[in-house]
């Protein structure tokens, strides 16, 4: 659909204005309750409509993007309406546009009997001599903004829907954030025209048909239904064996204070359990312990907000199990023994309770050894493990197809050394369709390393060197918004508070 038609005659209000604009939305229709059905048997007139479709929505404009929610429109060929309130009497006929969740549509339609059928009857009908126009607006607040709609022009008589407009899922199915998105990226890099207004996107000056509170408005649309997840390996923790000013609690206050959505830990041992327990308690989050691997070194553990998702599926699944089972040859030929603690992955199916969207989320910590000069004999096993998980999650990709993989990866990649040991181990998953957070963030904050170097008071080495280990990859229909290293030293020398640092996106699914 054409932007520039959309939009040219809209323009958005601020997110303040949003409450009272809804309001004033429904005077646009009428939502009185219906009236009694009659049993007055009702059949459609015969009249010549030159194989114009009798009502339908108007095609490339069916839906635009208003302050107070999203603009249905429709249209009815004044002949055949008026044919009908001359059988029926103008009273018992109306127009308006019926709608759904593009999730409730069956076999590419929309039933008109759908309990989640909403019906907007249309308040006016402007006549062009041939046919009715007519609009309604759909009033949402901002938890329905990434919901996906699917809209079709009706004519009822007596309360019963007669006739609805064709339907395709291309020009009939939309969402409040997906227009906001792209009224959003409607920029120019020259003053001129309809771009008359300066605004910053990421950091550069750019042009739009919007003032700037407009499109700071736009900016908080086109995110809605965003979820914030974070990576953290938080190091196995023993209470006799800790590094000098080492307090863990400091790493879940981290947690607290950076609030996400979902949460992958690694390196998770009982030592750690009270103090997850607490933290699931005072951070709102379920929490999901996994499997350990060989002789309980660690768990790689999630936690979700309790009142955002709700809980599908989880497992543990043995990396090595899971390239077995998926009969991934070892082309490579890579000593599997190395992997002495056999590592794993933890994986959750998890929906959002705005949206009705689903998202497979896995946590993993891939094989240490080494990862210096001596590397190559631990790459392969490495990039065995990954070949084995990106296998298995395209066995589920079509079931799932939004997918976040996240994780202290022990490989780091640097695109100016394709030959690197890391590098080589990562391009699996972008070979695989996974993208890099850091890479895909539309806003980036810190995107330096991820090690804690130098008796932890450093994240770069006397060389002036860093390493990036931990990692948030997606695939499907993802964007990021935002990603950044959260740092966060603490105490007394300002010694981090684990030997990794943790990492957070800010993602919304599409």
């Amino acid at each position: 659909m054409n932007t520039e038609k959309r939009f040219s005659v809209v323009r958005l209000a601020t997110v303040l204005l949003i409450a009272v604009l809804c309001v004033l939305a429904f005077a646009g229709c009428d939502k009185t309750p219906a009236e009694p059905a009659a049993t007055t048997a009702v059949t459609e007139p015969t009249v010549d409509l030159g194989g114009v479709a009798p009502v339908r929505t108007v095609a490339g404009a069916t839906m635009e993007l208003t302050p107070a929610g999203l603009r249905f429109s429709g249209r009815v060929e004044k002949v055949y309406l008026d044919a009908l309130k001359t059988a029926y009497g103008d009273g018992s006929v109306k127009v308006g546009i019926l709608i759904v969740p593009t999730a409730s549509t069956v076999d590419g339609a929309i039933d008109p009997a759908s309990a989640d059928a909403v019906k907007l009857k249309a308040a006016a009908l402007v006549s062009d001599g041939s046919a009715y126009a007519f609009d309604c607006v759909l009033p949402l607040t901002e938890k329905d903004f990434a919901r996906g709609y699917s809209a079709v022009a009706y004519v009822e008589v007596f309360d019963n829907v007669l006739r609805c407009a064709e339907y395709t899922a291309s020009e009939n199915a939309v969402s409040f954030a997906d227009l906001a998105n792209e009224a959003y990226l409607d920029i120019s890099d020259v003053q001129g025209g309809k771009y008359v207004n300066a605004v910053t996107v990421d950091g550069k000056t750019k042009y739009s048909p919007y003032t700037i509170p407009e499109y700071e408005a736009l900016a908080e649309y086109r995110f809605a239904g965003a979820i914030t997840v974070m990576s953290y390996n938080i190091e196995v923790y023993d209470s006799s064996n800790g590094w000098e000013g080492r307090n863990p609690e400091k790493a879940l206050d981290t947690v607290l204070e950076q609030s996400p959505d979902i949460v992958g830990f690694q390196e998770v041992s009982k030592e750690w359990d009270a103090m997850l327990k607490q933290l699931a308690q005072d951070g709102g989050y379920t929490r999901l312990r996994g499997g350990y691997t060989k002789y309980d070194f660690e768990r790689n553990e999630i936690f979700f907000k309790t009142d955002k998702f709700t809980l599908i599926s989880e497992g543990t699944k043995s990396l090595q199990q899971a390239a077995s089972d998926m009969k991934v040859k070892n082309t490579e030929n890579a000593d599997l023994s190395l992997d002495s603690l056999e590592r794993v992955f933890h994986y959750v199916i998890l929906e959002q309770k705005d949206t009705g969207k689903q998202i497979l989320f896995v946590n993993t910590h891939l094989h240490y050894g080494s990862t210096g000069s001596n590397a190559e004999p631990h790459d392969k096993v490495r990039r065995y493990q990954i070949r084995g998980l990106v296998a298995w999650l395209e066995r589920y990709s079509r079931t799932y197809p939004n997918q976040i993989v996240v994780g202290d990866m022990n490989a780091n990649y640097n695109a100016s050394n394709p030959n690197n040991g890391g590098t080589r181990t990562m391009q699996l998953y972008f070979d695989a369709g996974f993208t890099r957070t850091s890479e895909t963030a539309l806003v980036k904050g810190d995107v330096g390393g991820t090690l804690a170097l130098l008796e932890r008071t450093s994240r770069v080495n006397a060389d002036g060197q860093s390493w990036v280990f931990d990692y948030i990859l997606t695939k499907g229909n993802i964007q990021t918004t935002y990603y950044s290293v959260v740092n966060n030293p603490v105490d007394t020398g300002r010694k981090y508070p684990s030997d990794h640092i943790p990492v957070t996106a800010t993602v919304c699914i599409r």
